[in-house]
């Protein structure tokens, strides 16, 4: 996920958000890995690989909009100033993600797995309004990430030209606009769409682009919140955490000992399960944007991860877990599960940082130039 600082001007309590949101969503695959049936696993991986998404949404959402509400009260907020904007977004991301896509590409050849469509990943549009995924599954929440950098700074701009005089309001009323608009798409989705079960409510809601830009505009909230109010939000930030941490149990675990699912409560499912989720997150998000370092031992791994984290979640899954259980299922060996799993974090780890060392830090370096 692209979610550098700009200017190399690093907050740890965010390399931590996101080296957790990572972890979570490569362990959310080890089940699959394994071949583990084992419900508690599954459903924990599936929460797992739910929020580590989740925390990458609202986590670039405060990044991005950190950036455009800088160049929003400022006089500079133009159609240059925008392009300069994407041009460095599209550097962050692009490379990346399009050298991994010709990779799945070829993996998906080799093993014979369907390509239909596979033109549509180019221009992000394999989930725009219609799931289309058939291989490179990871691909749909850079997809809802890519259209949201395109789509709400042109949005930003036709406010910022009708409302000058007050741009600290236009900024943060546009943005919950658009939380309101796309939150009232998803209640059409309820009111239109009959389906009562999970396999549909992700592929016709949770992983479409045009559902979910919400969840990264949540991180909008927070960056103009920090703009504007630093130091109530700093002041505040434990006690956020705290209505944040409690928040996720009652969502988590409660609601489902309740009985909370997508027959006996679809508008719930369909409609607040994703505003509930981004708010959460952004309750908690302060604590961290307040945590500027650490010298603990954990610093250093913990940045490690933050920075190899969009190479790892590029390679974790349709790269390399599909050709790490390929392998284990062609030789002979009964594999422990304890060494299958170090193997695939290990060879995560190490592939991940070549892919960052040798190509995508020398593409952000290209584009500072």
């Amino acid at each position: 996920m692209n979610t550098d600082i700009q200017h190399n001007q690093r907050i740890f309590g965010l390399d931590v958000v996101r080296a957790t949101a990572i972890l979570m969503v490569v362990f959310s695959h080890v089940y699959y890995l394994i071949d583990s049936s084992n419900p508690l696993l599954v459903s924990v991986s599936g929460l797992f690989g739910f929020f580590g998404v989740e925390l990458f949404f609202v986590l670039s959402g405060f990044l991005i909009g950190t950036i455009l509400l800088k160049k929003y009260i400022s006089e500079a907020f133009t159609f240059k100033e925008i392009f300069v904007f994407l041009k460095r977004r599209w550097f962050r991301t692009l490379p990346n993600y399009y050298l991994v896509l010709i990779l799945n590409i070829i993996v998906a050849l080799v093993f014979g797995y369907s390509i239909d469509g596979w033109a549509a990943y180019f221009i992000f549009f394999q989930n725009f309004t219609e799931y289309k995924i058939n291989f490179f599954t990871e691909s749909w929440s850079l997809s809802i990430e890519e259209w949201t950098y395109l789509f709400v700074p042109f949005i930003l701009f036709l406010t910022w030209i009708f409302f000058k005089k007050n741009k600290k309001a236009s900024f943060i009323v546009t943005v919950l606009v658009l939380i309101l608009f796309f939150h009232l798409l998803r209640y059409f989705v309820y009111l239109e769409n009959a389906f009562s079960d999970m396999t549909t409510w992700n592929s016709n809601l949770k992983s479409l682009t045009v559902y979910r830009i919400d969840s990264i505009l949540f991180g909008f909230v927070t960056a103009w919140l920090h703009m504007f109010y630093k130091e109530m939000l700093q002041n505040y930030k434990v006690y956020l955490f705290i209505i944040s941490l409690h928040l996720f149990v009652f969502q988590f675990v409660i609601m489902n000992v309740l009985g909370f699912d997508i027959v006996a409560t679809p508008l719930y499912y369909k409609v607040f399960y994703f505003t509930l989720t981004s708010f959460t997150i952004f309750l908690a998000l302060p604590l961290f944007v307040y945590w500027s370092s650490s010298k603990t031992v954990f610093g250093k791994p913990i940045q490690l991860i933050s920075k190899i984290s969009y190479s790892m979640y590029l390679l974790h899954y349709s790269i390399i877990t599909v050709l790490l259980k390929y392998l284990i299922s062609s030789l002979d060996v009964d594999f422990s599960n304890a060494i299958i799993i170090a193997s695939y974090m290990f060879i995560t780890i190490v592939s991940s940082y070549l892919l960052y060392r040798f190509y995508e830090k020398p593409m952000m370096d290209l584009r500072d130039k």
